[in-house]
């Protein structure tokens, strides 16, 4: 007789968490609340898997995910995930996002055929990490690979009667809703495309795909945001688009400060001069740079060695190394001068950023 305890956000998951270990180490099928109704994890080498995943198909289930939780995971089956592959499973997961990754497989002697065949339809494997409390607890904490399959039951009594497994384990958390699907997007070396619109909106994805470039000063409210706004710009111009639109081209810019506060504005000879270049800074408001926004950045261009130090300094390891925007040079802080030094400031900016710009409008 399958097992099925309840789900309380107020109670210790761990609990919980050791019960879907054991569960799929025993080879049983176990069943978690996810963002799209329940969700079944299969062990993919366990014997009557590929039985398991035909019986949830056969009840109207997604074909199976590779149970994933960081970027690292396509690796594990010899398969390169491409920068937007990467980009989308570490900003954006826990998620009602599936991330098709093509490739030839490394899979695991344990597999059985049938299980392979299921996981690489069309080319590519799924990988998936559902958006659910319980999800984000149990997935990090798992020591054998898993497959999820997204059922779009509401209940996971539903759920156990198709798999007709005595052994299986699964956590209620109620009626879920299933009117929604996850999005699934193939992502390659090249970029990516939406095979499937979900619930995922296609902006976001587009926007968490997107190269992240930071700009980094001492207060965010004058050199990084001037840069931060020159380079849209620069990169509007360059790729034909409105900045609004460089998210979805593939680009997003942001700026943040090493002893910034946080929510002021830029400084008005700032936004006089950005306005010169036809840059906006009216709605810019200072941020202090944090481990999270570091490690989610493509490229870190700080102003000053100092910067570039205390980056550094208090986080080191996290987030790819800084680079001067000068090369070799620091960029001289205007902070209470006039608009001549503002704009010369500027000038220096955007003759740096022409070094930066080809490489920021690649994959």
């Amino acid at each position: 007789m399958p097992t099925v305890l309840d789900w309380s956000p107020a109670v210790d998951p761990s609990e919980l968490v050791r019960a879907v270990r054991e569960a799929l180490a025993a080879g049983a099928v176990a069943v978690l609340p996810g963002d799209c109704g329940y969700v079944g994890l299969v062990n993919p080498a366990a014997p009557g898997a590929a039985d398991r995943l035909a019986a949830l198909a056969a009840g109207g289930a997604d074909p199976p995910a590779v149970l994933a939780w960081g970027s690292d995971d396509p690796a594990g089956l010899g398969l390169a995930a491409g920068p937007a592959a990467r980009r989308l499973m570490v900003r954006a997961w826990p998620a009602p996002l599936a991330v098709a990754v093509p490739g030839i497989p490394d899979w695991p002697a344990a597999w059985p055929a049938e299980v392979r065949a299921a996981l690489a339809a069309a080319g590519a494997v799924r990988f998936r990490c559902p958006e659910h409390p319980l999800a984000e607890a149990a997935v990090p904490a798992l020591d054998q690979p898993a497959l999820a399959v997204d059922t779009f039951l509401p209940t996971p009594e539903a759920v156990l009667d198709l798999v007709a497994d005595p052994d299986a384990f699964a956590v209620s958390a109620g009626e879920l809703p299933v009117d929604g699907r996850p999005t699934v997007v193939r992502a390659d070396a090249d970029g990516y495309a939406i095979e499937r619109d979900g619930l995922f909106p296609a902006d976001e994805v587009a926007k968490f795909a997107a190269r992240i470039v930071l700009f980094v000063c001492t207060g965010n409210t004058c050199r990084s945001p001037l840069a931060e706004g020159l380079a849209k710009k620069l990169l509007a111009d360059r790729l034909g688009c409105g900045v609004g639109d460089l998210p979805r081209r593939g680009v997003w810019v942001l700026s943040a400060g090493v002893a910034a506060y946080g929510g002021g504005p830029a400084t008005d000879e700032a936004a006089a001069v950005a306005a010169e270049w036809g840059a906006d800074l009216a709605a810019h408001r200072s941020r202090p740079v944090n481990p999270q926004l570091l490690a989610a950045a493509d490229a870190v261009v700080a102003m000053t060695r100092g910067h570039a130090r205390a980056l550094a300094d208090r986080y080191p390891g996290v987030g790819p190394e800084p680079r001067l925007l000068g090369g070799e040079e620091d960029l001289n802080d205007p902070i209470g001068a006039g608009l001549d030094v503002y704009r010369e400031c500027a000038r220096a900016i955007a003759g740096h950023l022409e070094r930066f710009l080809p490489e920021w409008t690649g994959p």
